[in-house]
């Protein structure tokens, strides 16, 4: 482990505030008066070590296992500072989910009352993704012409609320009609009257801001004076785990043939007047065709590598596409053309009475920059892929990143001023091993402030006895579709039968859970199960779940993670195959950069992912649960990975033995 790993926490006051130790230590031991909390050694040796990184403003990566209370962990030293210490500037939390960061406005009202301080000033900066555009949703209505959603504009008016939590009724999918993408400011029709213009909360004033990672890193890349959330304040990545992903998606970029069209046309636009027909070439406009065609056609022939059937293309990100001999060829005409252009446009702006579009200009310069370094392929500096912007494949983006992000995130972290914590249930591949997040994000890379790399604090659930881990061996390889889905489908089957329903099942893939389901229901079955579709909102589908005991849910992707159900309710969690990174052009890059790719990238993702499917399975310390894994894999990845797979997980009764669930179902379940 790291050079920097604490050792002892109960004797820490070396470098550390006193006071401030001394009165969280004095909590601690009061612990029992409180109302809301329970002792728990991790929470109390988490909160330790929060206290260090506040007092020395160091970065601090420490794991907390389900059940710590790791939001208390942090929040008791935070609010402690924030009583007791004026030149505390305050904390920013930034989270990467809605639900935690509403619970956590919940949590410090809790703490500060706890703690006896009468106020708090926190505020909750959300993304702007989670408000209405008054103007996208005119267009949307506009556009549609579909009078039954006409009732959305009348609830704006009537809550006079453009906030999503309170429409909660709207699925996700038409949410994105008309939620905030960019904002026009001044140019806007509705901008004298826009709730999110006008009525930002006072960030300067706020002692604790919460907030979501996407916003934080976008603020984080701008100069300091330019900045949202002031001041040098404390910061807190919960759910840090996205972290890397979250920073990468700051530095994204995109394109499509219309966005390249469309500078054509602004250029030539702009060295024309009306007495002449100045256009771009219909040659370049059949090249740009003809490349993004290709492009299309290869991303979709990555997909069918993996997948049999493609029901809906948006559920496929980051899909690679092969740089062969006939795109190489596309974009090198394309190059040509894009310079031949520029060269003639320049020409024509040297006449006085033509004024050249220079943003158009300059786009269209860094299209055939693009361009060349997409030709570079394994020296590039970026990562390409393509984005399917439509759910039948018709219409694609090529989209780009740089490639060093984890330079860019450890830039970041390195501004910032104060302490830095970095916290989730899984940030680790084995015991105590954070090499694989430490580098992904540059905490290697750290210039001046310390990293503490902390000891793991294991959940306080009784896993030996409340959980079983199943894992069959007479399952077919997934790498033989039919014959493992066959075998998935009756599996999956009997399992639900053991528990009496009161079951997650986690697909991989959406082709996958469609499949099952259609099986399992073609013929009676006694037990409701529930499909995760792209119209049906999560937070209620989850929900309906609940309430509904012996129901089954059929999910993948959201339901891995931040998805919290206690209780008989979720008896069993069934993940059909082991959740490998599928078709991702970053992870495959990450790979490339090491002699064992797959021990140093592809297994510490899929064993983080692996973390978060089965940590849905036991919420509280009284929930009991099956665990099934069904991809036979997982036994020779053990064998030939020194029991990697097992040791990152909290289970210590694991069986190959249907009849020894049966016998734990009948003891702690039924």
């Amino acid at each position: 482990m790291s050079d920097c790993m604490s050792i002892c926490k109960d004797d820490k006051k070396v470098d550390t505030n006193e006071d401030l130790f001394l009165k969280v230590q004095d909590f601690f031991d009061r612990i029992e008066e409180s109302k809301y909390l329970q002792y728990r050694d991790g929470q109390r040796n988490m909160a330790y070590s929060v206290v260090d990184a506040i007092e020395n403003k160091q970065i601090l990566l420490i794991e907390a296992g389900v059940g710590i209370g790791k939001s208390y962990a942090y929040l008791i030293p935070l609010i402690q500072s924030i009583k007791n210490n004026e030149q505390f500037e305050g904390v920013i939390i930034a989270t990467s989910t809605i639900a935690l960061q509403e619970q956590l406005m919940n949590d410090v009202h809790k703490v500060a009352e706890m703690l006896e301080l009468d106020s708090i000033n926190v505020v909750l900066a959300k993304g702007k993704n989670n408000y209405i555009c008054r103007k996208r949703l005119n267009d949307f209505l506009t556009t549609t012409g579909n009078e039954k959603y006409r009732y959305i504009l009348d609830e704006v008016l009537k809550k006079e609320s453009i906030d999503r939590k309170d429409f909660e009724e709207i699925s996700d999918k038409l949410w994105k009609n008309f939620n905030v993408r960019t904002c026009s400011q001044m140019a806007c029709p509705y901008y004298a009257d826009c709730k999110l213009t006008h009525e930002r909360p006072n960030y300067k004033d706020a002692k604790i801001i919460i907030t979501n990672q996407d916003l934080f890193i976008q603020d984080l890349k701008k100069e300091e004076k330019e900045r949202l959330f002031q001041g040098n304040r404390t910061v807190v990545i919960d759910e840090a785990h996205n972290l890397e992903d979250k920073t990468r998606n700051a530095y994204v970029l995109a394109m499509d043939k219309r966005y390249i069209e469309s500078l054509l046309y602004r250029l030539y636009s702009s060295v024309s007047d009306y007495t002449e027909n100045y256009l771009p070439p219909q040659q370049i406009l059949e090249q740009l065709t003809n490349l993004f065609v290709t492009l299309r056609s290869s991303a979709k022939n990555e997909i069918r590598k993996t997948e049999g059937s493609i029901d809906n293309y948006f559920d496929y990100s980051r899909v690679n596409f092969q740089c062969n001999k006939r795109v190489e060829e596309a974009i090198k005409q394309l190059i040509i053309s894009i310079e031949k252009i520029l060269q003639e446009i320049q020409k024509r702006s040297t006449m006085d009475y033509y004024k050249i579009d220079k943003k158009a200009f300059k786009e269209l310069e860094c299209v055939k920059s693009i361009m060349e370094d997409i030709l570079l392929k394994e020296k590039s500096k970026n990562i390409y892929w393509i984005d399917f912007a439509d759910a039948r494949g018709n219409y694609i983006n090529l989209t780009y990143a740089p490639k060093k992000i984890d330079e860019l995130s450890s830039k970041l972290l390195s501004g910032i001023h104060a302490g830095v914590i970095l916290t989730s249930a899984t940030l680790s591949s084995g015991k105590d091993n954070y090499h694989y997040y430490s580098s992904s994000i540059g905490l290697d890379q750290i210039v001046g402030k310390t990293v503490l790399k902390d000891f793991s604090q294991p959940s306080p659930y009784n896993y030996e006895e409340n959980t079983i881990l199943y894992c069959p061996q007479n399952i077919s390889s997934p790498k033989n579709r039919e014959e493992y889905l066959t075998d998935t489908v009756q599996e999956i089957r009997n399992l639900i039968e053991i528990t009496e329903g009161k079951t997650l099942v986690l697909f991989t893939s959406k082709s996958d859970m469609n499949y099952v389901y259609e099986q399992i229901n073609r013929n009676y079955f006694p037990f409701k199960i529930y499909l995760q579709r792209d119209n049906i909102d999560v937070k209620k589908l989850k929900e309906t779940f609940e309430k509904d005991i012996t129901s089954c849910l059929f999910a993948t992707g959201t339901f891995y993670e931040g998805i919290d159900i206690k209780g008989e309710s979720l008896s069993q969690v069934i993940i059909p195959k082991l959740p490998f990174p599928i078709v991702d052009p970053v992870v495959d890059y990450k790979a490339s950069q090491y002699r064992d790719g797959f021990l140093e990238v592809y297994l510490p993702e899929m064993i983080t992912k692996l973390k978060q499917g089965t940590g849905r399975a036991v919420r509280s310390e009284t929930d009991t649960a099956v665990i099934s894994i069904l991809d036979s894999r997982i036994h020779d990845y053990n064998l030939k990975y020194n029991n990697l797979i097992f040791e990152s997980l909290p289970f210590t009764h694991i069986t190959n033995d249907i009849e020894e669930v049966k016998s734990f179902v009948n003891k702690k379940i039924k």
